[in-house]
């Protein structure tokens, strides 16, 4: 009995391997067809009818087996290497099935941690269909943390959860808020700051990935969005650096970079472009003057080329002229002697609209007998702009 008992073990072990193949089998693919399940279970139960049929002879084998273990143990003489039957069943059960679920435990394992060990995953394709879910629901602006919820979990922003807090009740299910105060939603802030968008001015040079909520803040100060050219058939726009090599290799205008306050420079009728290093460095500021012959003279108007509108007060320019020549129709040793100076706030523009009307906007006269008649194409005049 003890015998059969042993084997009805074994047999119930060698089922519970056959069960684990057929969880691998199905795990990788159904492989298999509906009478691969059939055929094993034939399998197992042509195992059982032997093992009923041949009872007498396995308990007898058994028994034997006992002997010459007894018989091992008591000599001494050649002590048995070879594990016994229940060694070799567990050793079966360690190197078979339970092997193959310790694998695939591992493996989820593995897969925790490397997903732990990964916080920035970027994801192709991902497109948010509803956006009013990143939004506030009562502003609806860009949520952004501080966020706070009621007890059902309607959402507000901070400045609309402080104006909604004497009302003590949920602006959509009108549940009443404890003590008038709204939870904060830690796993939403989370979740907005995490939700990272790229510049909508990449393609001019901007490398910037805002959150979904400061995307506005950065459109508008973002340093590389397009200013359009001032020429008239011309529709290039691109950041202010694109802009002076386009102005230079495109139209031949003269341009001066890294320009210093208190240089002298020729200015040529039409666009004179001058790129101004501001004087704390790290930062560079497109001027266009513009220079067009008038009835009285010569008009030159300033204008900075900056893709945001900033304070009129924030750039400060100083024309200064000085001339001094013989006169053409005066003998005598007769000299012309003229000085004039200007300082104004220069106005900014992306170019947008257009260039603006220059006779609105000219800061500069020269007046026409110092620049010397229509034969001369420019004025030397010593520019100084301070910001």
């Amino acid at each position: 009995m003890a015998a059969l008992d042993h084997e009805g073990d074994t047999m119930a072990r060698k089922k519970r391997r056959v069960y684990v193949a057929i969880e691998e089998i199905e795990s990788h693919g159904h492989e298999e067809d509906d009478d691969g399940g059939e055929e094993v279970e034939e399998e197992d139960e042509q195992s059982h009818g032997e093992a009923d049929g041949d009872g007498d002879d396995a308990a007898a084998a058994m028994e034997e087996s006992d002997g010459h273990d007894e018989e091992g143990d008591n000599g001494g003489d050649e002590p048995d290497q070879s594990p016994d039957g229940d060694d070799m069943e567990e050793e079966e059960e360690r190197g078979g099935g339970v092997h193959g679920g310790e694998a695939e435990v591992e493996t989820f394992h593995h897969s925790e941690q490397a997903s732990s060990a990964r916080p920035v995953v970027a994801v192709a394709g991902v497109t948010v269909e509803d956006a009013d879910a990143l939004e506030c629901g009562v502003c609806c602006l860009p949520l952004r943390p501080p966020i706070f919820q009621c007890e059902v979990g309607h959402v507000v922003c901070a400045p609309c959860r402080d104006k909604l807090a004497p009302a003590g009740r949920c602006h959509v299910c009108r549940a009443a808020v404890a003590g008038g105060e709204y939870r904060r939603c830690h796993a939403l802030e989370r979740l907005v700051d995490a939700i990272r968008v790229a510049c909508p001015h990449a393609a001019h040079g901007c490398g910037a990935t805002p959150a979904y909520h400061a995307l506005d803040a950065h459109r508008r100060a973002c340093p590389h969005a397009p200013c359009r050219c001032p020429g008239e058939s011309c529709g290039f726009a691109g950041s202010t650096a694109a802009l002076l090599d386009h102005f230079a290799a495109a139209h031949a205008w003269p341009c001066v970079a890294d320009v210093r306050a208190g240089e002298t420079h020729r200015l040529h009728d039409g666009f004179n472009f001058h790129r101004v290093e501001h004087r704390g460095g790290g930062d560079h500021r497109l001027i266009m003057l513009n220079m067009t012959r008038e009835p009285l003279g010569r008009a030159i108007s300033v204008l900075c080329i900056h893709p945001h509108a900033a304070p009129a007060a924030e750039m400060q320019c100083e024309l200064r002229l000085h001339v001094s020549r013989p006169a053409d129709d005066a003998g005598g040793g007769l000299c012309i002697s003229h000085y004039q100076k200007s300082v104004f706030h220069i106005g900014y523009s992306d170019l947008a609209d257009g260039v603006p009307d220059r006779r609105r906007r000219f800061q500069f006269v020269v007046p026409r007998h110092v620049v010397g008649g229509d034969n001369e194409d420019g004025v030397q005049i010593r520019v100084r702009i301070k910001y």
